[in-house]
């Protein structure tokens, strides 16, 4: 809704219309460019309204135009601020994500020779465990051609014994072949767990990185909307 506004500038009245929201900011303007005509107007010996605006206005064009150059030199030197810290952000970022990528590479290379050495473990432990069981069973097979000719001599009341210790060989066989899977599933188990770590780690820097990189892009989208603001 308009207003009517009275205002005094150099002695005369002027009623200016104006918003409502807006009326106390013209009073103000009135007032403070009724004040710096005053002081124009002080310095001169004869006081004409035309000269004193016309002075007025020379010196409020040269104050805009100093000030257009100041925020102008201000800009530039925001704006050359703004370049050399995008500068070093992006080459922090891509310090950053190099060394991340060599320290993946670096993990990666330590998990390969983890698992060419666990390999190595783990075929040693199985040729030993093939060889014990080679032994095992050309022993069984010694043992059985002992027992085939034992038998042979022995009467029906030593049969029982000889049963025995048939059994007692077969459960020590048997106990060998379980030790073997013990074994075998207990590596095999440490390394699922380590193929886990790595994956853990690996999946952890890489969400960090990105963590990194998204902070990043909200401090350049800030500065981007500041600049624009200004």
């Amino acid at each position: 809704m308009a207003t009517i506004v009275d205002v005094t500038i150099l002695g005369n009245r002027y009623k200016l219309k104006s918003s409502d929201n807006e009326a106390g900011q013209l009073e103000e303007l009135a007032a403070r460019l009724d004040a710096r005509m005053q002081e124009t107007a002080s310095h001169l010996k004869r006081v004409n309204p035309l000269n004193v605006s016309i002075l007025t206005a020379l010196q409020l064009a040269e104050e805009l135009a100093k000030s257009h150059g100041e925020a102008r030199a201000a800009y530039a030197k925001l704006q050359k601020q703004y370049n050399d810290e995008l500068a070093r952000l992006g080459r922090q970022h891509a310090a950053e994500l190099a060394q991340c990528k060599k320290d993946a590479a670096e993990l990666e290379k330590n998990h390969l020779e983890e698992m060419a050495k666990l390999r190595q473990d783990m075929d040693r432990l199985e040729k030993k465990h093939a060889d014990e069981l080679a032994q095992c069973r050309a022993e069984q097979a010694a043992q059985g051609r002992k027992h085939a000719d034992e038998l042979a001599k022995l009467t029906d009341g030593q049969k029982e014994s000889l049963s025995q210790l048939t059994r007692q060989h077969e459960a020590l066989v048997a106990e060998l072949r379980q030790a073997h899977s013990q074994e075998m599933a207990k590596v095999q188990q440490e390394h699922s767990q380590e193929m886990a770590k790595v994956q853990q780690e690996q999946s952890r820097r890489y969400e960090a990185l990105q963590a990194e990189h998204a902070s990043l892009k909200k401090d350049y989208d800030e500065l981007m909307e500041l600049l624009e603001e200004t």
